[in-house]
Order: C-alpha cells, then structure tokens, then sequence
C-alpha cells in the first residue's frame, strides 16, 4: 500500500487504512478468499474511507465496485466522475472510470479480478446477514457467469467482524457524532412550543444538527403518543401536553454516525414516567458496569434483562437491548439473548434497555482494554419541557 496522497483531503490517515487492509487479508488468509467483491456503500467506504456514490443511496445511478485481493493494490471501478474524487480521497491507485448509464459494464469488473487474482480465484462476496450488494444482482451473476474457474462464496460474517472493531480514527469521528448528537437534541428540547408537529420537531432537529456540526443525519425517531409511528414516516400530528417524547437520533461527522436516545416530557412528568425512567438508569448502569472484552452480548443481556424484569416490567420484544454503530446507526453485533459474540477491544455498542415502547434509554460505548470508555455523554436526567 502507498502512503496517502498529499492533497490532504483524505477524511482518514494512510495508516488508518492500512490497519483495516492488514486485518482484512489476515482473515482472507483464514478463510482462503484471493479477492474480496466490495459494492455495498458502506463496506466501500469502511476498506476505502471515501464514497463510491454521487448520492448515498440516494440513487441507484453508476454503481462502484472494489476488488480487494490478498496480495496487491485493490481496484475500483467507478462513474468516470467518481475516479477524481477517488483519486484525491484515497489511497487507491488503480481506479477504472466508465461513462455507462443504461447498464453497468460488470465486465470491467471481471476484466479486474483477471488482472488482480487471476480467472481461477476463491473470491469472497456480500452474501449474507446483513450485507446488502450497491450493484443489481443480474451483474453479480453476470460476473460469476464470465468466470466459471472461480469461486465465489459468502464473506459477510468476515466483513461484519472487521467492521465490528474499530480503528481509533473511526472512534474519534464517532466521538464527534455523540457531541454534535447530544448539543442538537438539548436545543431541540429548548426550542419546542405549542402549535408544533411531529415532523416540525424531526425537521428543526435535522436542521440544529447541521448548525451543531454534523455532515446529515442518519436518522431520526420521534414517539409522541400512542399509536406511535415507528418509521421515518413522521405524521403532522400536532404535540400536546402530557406527551412523553422518545427522541432518537444520530446526526454523522464524516462517514460515521452515533445512535442513541434520551426523553422528556410536554409538561410535568408523570410518577409512573418517573419510576419508568428511574429503572431504565438503574438497568443502563448496571450494563455498562459489565461491558469489558471477554464479556458476551448475551450476558448484557441477561443482566439488563434481570433489572428491568426485577422492577416489575415486561421484556418488550424488540429482540435486543443495544447494538454495534459505526458507519451504519445499528450493525452487528446485538446485545440480545441469541447473540453471544465476545465484546473485543474497539467494539462500538450501545446500551439501550427498554421498558416501553416510548420509553428507552441509550447510550455508545467503545471497548477499551479493561473496561469501557463512554462516547454519549448528554444529561440523563428526565427533561419537563414547559408547554402550555
């Protein structure tokens, strides 16, 4: 691998990549891949930190492909626009450009795993749990048809393990997240009034994101009420006094993003939001208190799970109580009964026990050598916003 460029627009070091690209043909090694097939967006991002699209996945125009072999530079194919950018953002020497529209031209892609691996490579591919492939999947097959000497297997369980730990620039960037998060969100809870929506309040929380310092917003959740909506379908239903609002949301610097949520309520809080309230601290502290490397995310689990079962609350089925972040808002691995992945040094993970619906707590940690350092550090106390 070459040293970065000298333009200095690169959003990650030389050595940052190098550390991903080491411990990515390691595991190549393990697995016996000679190439890995990289075109979902965030995995191009995460081997290469830069973009391969014009507009996230916003649209689905000129999709770009890496091949990453074991041994070697990686190639990328991309829109003629993107190779500039790639050029000046990365690491990447070899970037083959193409001005085709109305169809990908995926034989550029066999022409490189040709040149790179040879037509007789094990090739690893985005085929599992969690993995999603940013060209058609006619192309895909197009490429495994043009090359019957090789073969192509399933190397999601390898990348999500790559991606599960982070490198100390990555960490750095979601640290930055929470910040910009947690200063966005308070000003949110100054700035509601009376007369506003649903959707008014997701709106000015995308907009103090920005001013706060965040590049977008990864996503966010606003429950007000009961039916609550779960999806990005925000409703013009206006707020009203007495409404608990479960805020959730995650504003990204750069290419990474921080996942977490804190509630208040229009007008004074209930004792019953209290006790609820009091119980999801008490089961948030005690995860945290065990989260060190050696740990299981089952046995998170069990003792959120304990607490909150303790105080005489239902499990919400949701499945888990806090997952990995990173490039994406949740990525594996998941504190939940079935997941019983060892906690790693460099492991992003949220705690975020649940006790309702409209009442969840979250907060981001990194695994540190003997413990856990925490990334979200907004007030936890329960915010009653004046609203009559």
């Amino acid at each position: 691998m070459t040293n970065s460029n000298d333009s200095g627009w690169s959003a990650f070091s030389a050595a940052d990549i190098e550390r991903r690209w080491t411990r990515a043909r390691a595991a190549m090694a393990e697995q016996g891949l000679d190439a890995l097939l990289v075109s979902g967006e965030e995995n191009f991002q995460y081997f290469t930190g830069s973009t391969g699209t014009l507009a996230y996945h916003y649209s689905c125009t000129r999709p770009a492909v890496l091949v990453f072999p074991r041994q070697g530079e990686p190639a990328a194919v991309a829109g003629e626009m993107l190779t500039h950018s790639l050029a000046m953002t990365t690491c990447l020497r070899d970037t083959r450009g193409y001005v085709a529209i109305e169809r990908f031209p995926y034989t550029m892609v066999v022409e490189a795993i040709a040149d790179l691996v040879g037509p007789g490579a094990r090739i690893g591919a985005e085929l599992g749990h969690e993995q999603r492939m940013g060209m058609p999947v006619g192309d895909y097959l197009g490429i495994v048809g043009a090359l019957p000497e090789a073969t192509f297997e399933d190397a999601a369980d390898l990348i999500v393990r790559l991606r599960m730990v982070k490198t100390p620039e990555e960490v750095a960037y979601m640290r930055d997240a929470a910040a910009v998060t947690g200063r966005a969100r308070q000003r949110l809870f100054r700035d509601i009034v009376p007369g506003m929506t649903e959707r008014d309040a997701v709106r000015r929380l995308r907009q103090l994101i920005l001013e706060e310092g965040g590049d977008r917003t990864s996503f966010v959740h606003l429950i007000a009420g009961d039916p609550a909506c779960h999806s990005q379908h925000h409703l013009d239903r206006p707020l009203e006094r007495g409404n608990v609002l479960y805020v959730d949301a995650g504003a990204y610097v750069r290419f990474h993003t921080i996942d977490y949520a804190r509630i208040a309520t229009l007008g004074p809080a209930s004792d019953v939001v209290r006790r609820s309230h009091e119980v999801l601290l008490e089961a948030n502290a005690r995860m945290i208190e065990a989260l060190r490397p050696g740990v299981r995310c089952s046995e998170v689990h069990h003792i959120a799970a304990e607490v909150i079962t303790g105080a005489g609350y239902h499990l919400v089925p949701t499945g888990r109580m806090g997952h990995g972040q990173g490039i994406c808002l949740t990525e594996p691995p998941s504190i939940s009964p079935d997941d019983h992945t060892v906690l790693e040094e460099g492991m992003v993970i949220s705690t975020e026990p649940e006790v309702a619906m409209d009442m969840l707590w979250e907060d981001v940690h990194v695994i540190t050598s003997d413990g856990s350092d925490q990334l979200t550090h907004e007030p936890n106390d329960l915010r009653e916003i004046p609203f009559d």
